[in-house]
């Protein structure tokens, strides 16, 4: 009896069997692999969101960086996933804008040490927003005397609102 053919031996994984992907499982529509060294977003195709974004620091992803879930039936985009006919990775997202046309959402990146840096911004913000929740932000007997908080409240919310480190 040949190995091939032993029930016992091992089953040889093939290269089509690594890339299928059985319908029983769910795809998201929105995945995409990593690009080492990026953070990837969806940006809303809207003009002026792609120039905040734009101005932001984040760049287009071009097709040969990433592949798309090709979720579309015949969809000529077998190979990448990518639905816009230009070279920018972009998905039809469902809506229409203002003109009827249907809205897209376009594959973004910008370097992981940017991304990290806007975090960082980001939660001291929302620390000064908890920090107010808190009554953290009261400095004196004067002020305090222009803010309504009890102690009961004081008490209870100490450690909530806490910033994650």
């Amino acid at each position: 009896m040949s190995k091939v053919n032993n029930p016992a031996n091992p089953w040889e994984k093939t290269e089509e069997s690594r890339t299928r992907i059985p319908m029983s499982l769910p795809q998201l529509k929105l995945s995409v692999p990593d690009i080492p060294g990026y953070h990837l977003h969806w940006m809303r195709g809207d003009p002026a969101r792609i120039a905040q974004a734009q101005k932001a620091g984040y760049e287009f992803v071009e097709p040969d960086e990433v592949n798309v879930a090709n979720t579309g039936l015949a969809d000529d985009a077998s190979a990448t996933g990518n639905t816009d006919m230009g070279t920018r990775v972009s998905i039809v997202a469902g809506g229409e804008d203002g003109q009827g046309q249907a809205e897209r959402l376009y594959l973004m990146k910008i370097k992981e040490e940017w991304w990290l840096a806007d975090q960082e911004v980001l939660a001291d913000r929302n620390e000064q927003v908890a920090a107010s929740l808190r009554g953290d932000n009261v400095r004196s007997m004067e002020d305090s005397a222009n803010v309504y908080i009890p102690d009961a409240h004081k008490s209870s919310v100490k450690n909530m609102f806490t910033r994650k480190k």
